[in-house]
């Protein structure tokens, strides 16, 4: 009887790790697909991503009211990739805003106008910091239609703790950082549990 209740645990703890592993790979799909209209994500391994938005980068302007008074934020965020470790990325920390990438929305906002774009800002784990291939946002610009070697546009690398990805559309950006919060967690528990 001993042997047979062994066995049945192996097979559940064989059936939960594989499930998990299925899980896993179901999130890194909607990844992908919710993705694809803003650059193309690489699946690296089980627990890590190669992001690769679409440059040249947009440029995001973010209002915020302070006293009745409306000022401004302005982000860009120049990556050719970013090497993501699902285990490094801080799931409580994901945020979602509704961002303009008219650089002069300035001049024309009114209180209550919203955003054409989303943007997901993702961070890391305190201690953490994400490798990336940045370049120079302008000279990529000037260059015209390419292709183009890395070097005209001064790709170099780099890194950093926090990063913005930005969404045209709403559905696809919730869509993405509920799926990558998830696949945060269910990676973070693997490793905690390999």
């Amino acid at each position: 009887m001993r042997r047979l209740s062994s066995a049945f645990l192996f097979i559940l703890l064989v059936g939960w790790t594989h499930a998990k592993a299925q899980n896993l790979a179901s999130h890194m799909e909607v990844l992908k697909t919710s993705y694809a209209s803003s650059g193309t994500i690489v699946v690296l391994d089980d627990k890590t991503l190669l992001i690769e938005p679409k440059m040249p980068s947009p440029f995001c302007a973010l209002p915020s009211d302070k006293d009745g008074k409306i000022t401004w934020s302005y982000y860009t965020f120049p990556l050719a990739s970013i090497t993501v470790p699902l285990a490094q990325v801080d799931e409580r920390v994901i945020s979602e805003d509704r961002v303009f990438t008219d650089p002069e929305v300035a001049k024309s906002y009114k209180p209550g106008d919203v955003g054409n774009a989303t943007m997901i800002v993702i961070a890391g784990v305190p201690g953490k910091q994400f490798h990336t291939l940045i370049y120079d946002r302008d000279k990529l610009a000037s260059l015209g239609p390419g292709p183009h070697a890395s070097s005209e546009y001064d790709q170099a690398p780099d890194n950093t703790e926090a990063f913005g990805l930005t969404f045209a559309d709403a559905a696809d950006a919730r869509e993405f950082a509920t799926a990558l919060k998830s696949a945060v967690l269910l990676a973070k528990a693997q490793a905690a549990h390999p």
